[in-house]
């Protein structure tokens, strides 16, 4: 049921004036500066009516306890061109915040079972025009299709008024009545894009060939799957270690006589090993340790000079943030006194699953009444990204 009004504006401005003015933030809160993964036509690359909810677990809100959201911004798809995305307009849309009790694993197909008691219509059939979308290099986008709510609207009130449960998770739901033809892409998650991230060092002497070996990994990093490192430009038919840790930096050995990245050479006398390696007796020059290295993968470079390991990743929500370090070392009997060449160091973070899914149901509107579904297909991990204000 919908709140009347005048308790409503109390309500937001009683809760707090903090909230009321707080900078607009993303949700989920990880894709906060981070490409989605996994654009989408859904809901506004169609010339069909559509019921489109998506669900946020508690856990994936940039806030807690009460915000007053008075709109929300929705990011478009990366838009890597080269031409601009044209706009799109106009599109009739009516738009329902709610709490509500589901969640990823019971979220039901039929709309009206995930409202919760605070369900609220804040648009109700407006005219909005999809503007359009410039070619860009990277993302994400700029979160720049405003829907502009008429009534503000208040997650976590429901504590505050007698015989409502707390809240539990966010829905938003967008009813496009009506819109023109047309192919209008969203960022949406999907496949989450892991935040990947160089360190370290490597010099121009480190290497078999004109180029050093590079390590990356898999675009996509989920907690409890299966992540592959990469490595590119060793020598052919060597094999190689990858080292891991869930820390980077710090010291060598834990020593702050050795400052990581640390040289396995000595920089003053290069034929010499550094200090800290004096055992290996020969020098790598231009190569570093730019980790430490507890943990191993193992493989043989194919003719080409590419290598791969894979591990599986630990499984739950808690990990994803989680960074994993990682740095090749690769036999290279060439390159060498030591026969050893390095790669920089490379960093992957853990970017899903997050605790979101989506409902949704196209439908013609053409036909007289219009069928508006009542139910739609749910599927769990994939929703929009926006931002609220």
């Amino acid at each position: 049921m919908a709140m009347d009004r005048p308790l409503r504006v109390v309500a937001a401005v009683v809760i707090s004036l903090t909230a009321a003015l707080a900078q607009n933030t993303t949700v989920p809160a990880l894709l906060q500066g981070v490409e989605g993964g996994g654009g989408t036509s859904i809901p506004f690359g169609s010339n069909l009516a559509c019921r489109y909810q998506c669900l946020y677990e508690a856990v994936e809100l940039p806030w807690s306890g009460p915000r007053v959201i008075t709109g929300i911004r929705i990011r478009p798809d990366l838009n890597t061109g080269p031409l601009p995305v044209p706009q799109k307009g106009f599109v009739e849309i009516s738009v329902l915040m709610s709490t509500t009790d589901r969640d990823i694993t019971n979220m039901s197909p039929v709309f009206a079972e995930n409202y919760g008691t605070d369900a609220t219509l804040v648009i109700n059939r407006q005219l909005v025009m999809l503007p359009a979308q410039p070619p860009q290099a990277s993302g994400p986008m700029p979160a720049n299709i405003p829907l502009v709510f008429t009534v503000p609207w208040v997650y976590g009130l429901t504590p505050v008024v007698q015989g409502m449960p707390p809240p539990r998770n966010l829905l938003v739901e967008i009813h496009i009545h009506s819109q023109p033809s047309g192919i209008y892409r969203i960022d949406n998650i999907g496949n989450c894009s892991a935040q990947q991230t160089a360190f370290g060092s490597v010099g121009p002497a480190c290497a078999v060939g004109p180029q050093p070996a590079t390590l990356t990994g898999d675009q996509t990093m989920v907690a409890g799957s299966n992540y592959t490192w990469r490595i590119t430009n060793a020598p052919p038919s060597m094999p190689f270690l990858i080292g891991l840790n869930l820390v980077g930096g710090g010291f060598l050995l834990d020593n702050p006589a050795w400052p990581l990245p640390y040289p396995m050479f000595d920089p003053a006398n290069p034929t010499l090993p550094s200090p800290a390696l004096a055992a290996l007796v020969y020098p790598a020059p231009d190569c570093y340790l730019n980790m430490n290295m507890p943990v191993f993968l193992s493989g043989i470079a194919d003719a080409s000079g590419v290598g791969t390991a894979t591990a599986q990743l630990p499984a739950g929500r808690q990990n994803v943030g989680t960074t994993f370090y990682a740095q090749a070392l690769i036999l290279a009997p060439t390159a060498n006194p030591l026969r050893f060449i390095t790669t920089q160091g490379y960093g992957a973070t853990i970017c899903g699953p997050l605790g979101v899914a989506r409902n949704v149901a196209f439908y013609n509107n053409t036909l007289v009444p219009p069928p508006v579904p009542t139910s739609g297909s749910v599927q769990a991990g994939v929703s929009m990204v926006f931002e609220v204000q």
